[in-house]
Parts: structure tokens; sequence; C-alpha cells
């Protein structure tokens, strides 16, 4: 099996579908009712608040944290290891920073989130000491990527057993005296410069970067400087660079954090798929949706009629093929490639970036939508999907390739025919309530073991 999934092929596909994994066991929904749907925390939000609250010189409190999934949950507990302090109070987190990052006793397990790996690489990275960081199986995949090249550039040790630079990976700074101005390429990933922008504080010395390809999730980046400008930080990025010059991390004292709104994507499957409706909540402003608001005006194209108050209702798609620039937003890639399925079809594109996911989610997509009987095809930069299509019984398991966001896209799919999902738990990652809030819907869904 780890020869298939080295060449990006799933259990399913290859063959195999191994005895012993928990599947997802759904019943077709007979009669959805009417829910309320609130959005999660937006762990892009939390996780980068997390870090410059361990690296501020101050308390601060991180406010509207109830929903967050466990890619935060694993950057706080990390924090924690090199020093953080987290009191947990109803709806809020409340950090009181180390003076300076603490030597951990142990390996820093970031668990699924490659934002957590990233960011806290490049923060351990100024330390003078040695530190191990791992993740689960879909983030070993995964590594360092373009970030490691930069590192040992400045002249931090980087050690990885695995020929291909995998984890788990030791890294041994500091940062040379004289380490040289660098470039970095930001067509596979903002998450490297993201993670060296939130940083820098630990800089001895100013630093220039140069971005090198076609800037991808640029609203991510754009999120890290804005954070970072609250926090002090009087640094330069545009699209040619970074500025970053030595600085002093001075947080706010009190912090909100905004609803994920990538997560509206599915609301919007489960309506189109089931015809039920629902009342979404805590849809964030058009700034800290992070590209996500392109949904608000793709609805009525794809067969929804979202109101004012938040009410998302099926209606009739236009019956245009959809066209969707997905260069800052291409974690909606699996949802939206259902839901063009379902209504008008179209092309997605601009995401050349998803093959480096939790998996890569442009072939993940196709497989689980062909799982369905659902046809699309690989693009260049994304897929193409017919429209007007409806989904069938799959004859066995979806495999989610432990990518939560195919895990929730397969199950709101199976929810009108039914079916079983390999990966019970993949939702935790970022909505930990995603089952629970359809079950109050009237969806029946069953964990049980593959037999033997």
């Amino acid at each position: 099996m780890e020869s298939d999934r080295a060449q990006g092929r799933s259990a399913t596909e290859a063959g195999q579908v191994p005895a012993g994994l928990d599947v997802l066991n759904i019943a077709p929904l007979i009669q959805p009712s009417n829910i309320e749907w609130v959005l999660p925390a937006s762990k892009s939000h939390a996780i980068r608040w997390l870090l410059m609250g361990a690296l501020n010189g101050a308390s601060m409190t991180l406010h509207g944290v109830d929903g967050l999934g466990e890619d935060a949950e694993s950057m706080r507990r990390v924090l924690e290891q090199l020093g953080l302090r987290v009191a947990l109070s109803d709806d809020a987190w409340h950090l009181d920073p180390p003076e300076a990052l603490s030597r951990p006793s142990s390996v820093l397990h970031v668990g699924n989130s490659g934002t957590a790996l990233r960011l806290v690489a490049a923060a351990v990275s100024h330390t003078g000491y040695s530190v191990t960081l791992d993740g689960d199986a879909s983030l070993r995949r995964r590594g360092l990527g373009d970030l490691s090249t930069l590192l040992l550039q400045q002249g931090v040790q980087v050690r990885v057993e695995d020929a291909h630079g995998r984890l788990p990976v030791e890294l041994h700074g500091p940062w040379s005296e004289d380490a040289p101005h660098t470039s970095l390429r930001r067509d596979r990933s903002s998450q490297p410069a993201s993670a060296l922008l939130l940083s820098s504080s630990l800089l001895s010395n100013g630093l220039d970067i140069q971005f090198e390809g076609e800037p991808r999730s640029s609203r991510h980046l754009g999120l890290s400087a804005k954070i970072a400008e609250a926090c002090g930080w009087p640094g330069r990025l545009d699209h040619e660079g970074m500025h970053l010059p030595c600085w002093d991390v001075v947080a706010p004292t009190e912090v909100s954090l905004p609803g994920d709104a990538s997560m509206a994507a599915f609301a919007m499957l489960w309506v189109r798929s089931t015809g039920g409706s629902v009342h979404l909540k805590r849809w964030p402003s058009v700034e800290e949706a992070l590209g996500c608001e392109l949904l608000l005006d793709l609805a009525s194209d794809l067969g929804l009629e979202w109101s004012a108050s938040g009410h998302l209702q099926a209606t009739e798609a236009t019956g245009e093929p959809v066209d969707v620039d997905l260069c800052d937003a291409n974690d909606l890639l699996p949802p939206l490639a259902a839901l063009l399925a379902l209504g008008p079809g179209g092309r997605l594109h601009g995401a050349p970036h998803a093959v480096h996911k939790e998996s890569n989610r442009i072939q993940g997509i196709i497989d689980v939508l062909a799982s369905f009987g659902l046809k699309a095809a690989p693009a260049e930069d994304g897929v193409v999907v017919p429209g007007g299509q409806r989904p069938s019984s799959p004859n066995r398991p979806v495999d989610a390739r432990e990518d939560h966001r195919l895990m929730m896209t397969a199950t709101c799919l199976g929810a009108t025919v039914g079916a079983d999902i390999i990966g019970s738990r993949l939702h935790r990652v970022a909505d930990p309530r995603f089952l629970e809030r359809l079950s109050k819907a009237g969806l029946s869904a069953q964990v049980r073991m593959l037999p033997p």
C-alpha cells in the first residue's frame, strides 16, 4: 500500500480496501429538516494569532475560539511545549507568553496542520537548540517543502531521515549572523512566506526576500501581514517580495476570531444535494473571508438562494457553465467541484497548488466524484466538471485520502444515496461539530470497522 500512496494512488483506486479501517456508514436521508449552521472559528486566523501570542511581550486573549478544530488545537499544544501558557474559559483562550521560546522536552507534533508546521518551524529555527517536528501520516508526506531550502541557506541545520525530505525533521538554529538575502518560491504555497514574516521578530538582522513564481493564496499571506502589522510589524510586503526588519511584537490585548468562510461551501453542498435548507451563521466580512467571499456571488449560478439573513435553500441553477478562478481560494475545490456536478457544470482553475495539500486534491476530488458515478476531468490547474449529474450509491468505501475536505464533500453527497466513507474523524481537523450538525438535519451516520 505504501507504494500506491507514494504514487498518489488511493487504496480503493488501487483495488485495495484494507481491513481494520474505520468508515462512516451513511444511510440515505429521508426528509431533511432546516438546521442552524454555525461556521467554526477560522483556523487560519487562530493559528497565526497563537504564534503572535507566544512571541508577544504581554498577555492577550483570543475570543471566539468556539468550534476550533484539531489544527488549531495542535498549534496551541505545541506552543505550550515551547513555554506559552494558555488558560481556557468559555469561548476564549488567555495567552501568557514566555520570555523566550523554551526548549521542548519532546517532539513537537503538529497533527495534520501544514500551517502550524511551517509557522512553528520558522520560529524554532531561530533558537539555539535542536527541535524535532512531526505530524500525522498525511502531513509526513508533505514535509517542510520550500521552507526547508531557505532555512538551510540561512545556516540552520535541517536533518531528515527520509530520502524525500519528509517528516520527522530536526532543526537546529540559530540563523547565521551574516545570513544572505534570499529568494522564495510562491507558486506552491504561501505558508513558508507567512512563517518567515510572522517569526521575523526573532531575526537578529533585517532580511529581504524575493519571491519567485506566480503567487498563490495571496489572501492568506496578506492575512499574515495584517496580523503582524496589528502587532507593530514595520516591514513591507508586495508582489515582488518582503522586507523583514528587526522589530518587537506588541499584540493587542483582545482579539476576536471570525468564522471560517471556506466551511460555508459544505453548507451550500448540503442544501444542493439534499434539498434541505440552512440558516448560516457567523459568516465573516469580505476582508476576513480570505477569498471565499466568491461563494456569495456563485450561489445563484449553482442553484442556491442565499438571503441577506443567511438563509440558504435550493433553487434552479442558471444552466450556464461556471468558470471559477481559485487562485486565492483553492480549499474550495472539492465542494465546488461537487456543486458543479449537481448544478450547471463548469471549470475550476488557478489551483495547481491544490496538489500539495493534505492530498492531491485535484485527483482526489475526481476519484471521490467517480465513486458516486459523477464525472470530472483534470485540467492543467484544476478540474472540468459536466453539469446536470446525479449521484449513485458507491459500490465500495469512498477513500477520502486522509483529507477532511474530501471526507466532508463525500458525506454531503452520501446523504442522498448512502455511502461508506473511510476516515470517520477527518472533519474534526476544521469543524468538529460537522456530523453533529448534520444529525440534527436527519442524517443517520454510524462509525464501523471494515471486517477482515
